[in-house]
């Protein structure tokens, strides 16, 4: 039912870490990266509507630990794109079609991928 299975999968593959993510004061951000990711996951592996507005309310509490957690390391873009990511999850669990549903899932995914992009630009920068 979900058209997202595929996209979401190809997008979220996409997203290993490099090396680069592994300095000491980032050691908070990578679970909170990990965890949003799997829980952005779960969304396209949800069995029915329902289930997946319920995972993707799972993704935006963990969309929203990343950001704190991006908060902390003087990323302001990866910040910014970790709580775009946040509120599309928010409006994909409230939404009231499949359509709308599907399209914050994308913009989620989208942003999220974006925050890694920054992340990976930071800590080059860092080095």
């Amino acid at each position: 039912m979900i058209v997202l299975k595929k996209v979401a999968v190809a997008m979220l593959v996409a997203t290993l870490f490099s090396p680069a993510i592994s300095f000491a004061d980032w050691n908070s951000l990578r679970p909170a990266l990990d965890d949003a990711r799997s829980r952005l996951e779960r969304i396209s592996r949800s069995s029915d509507f329902d289930d997946a507005k319920f995972n993707a309310g799972r993704a935006k509490s963990a969309l929203e630990d990343a950001e704190s957690a991006a908060a902390s390391i003087d990323c302001p873009m990866a910040h910014s794109e970790l709580d775009d990511a946040a509120t599309m999850a928010r409006r994909a669990r409230d939404a009231y079609d499949s359509n709308e549903f599907s399209y914050n899932v994308r913009r989620a995914i989208r942003s999220y991928n974006d925050s890694i992009d920054y992340l990976r630009l930071c800590a080059n920068a860092k080095r």
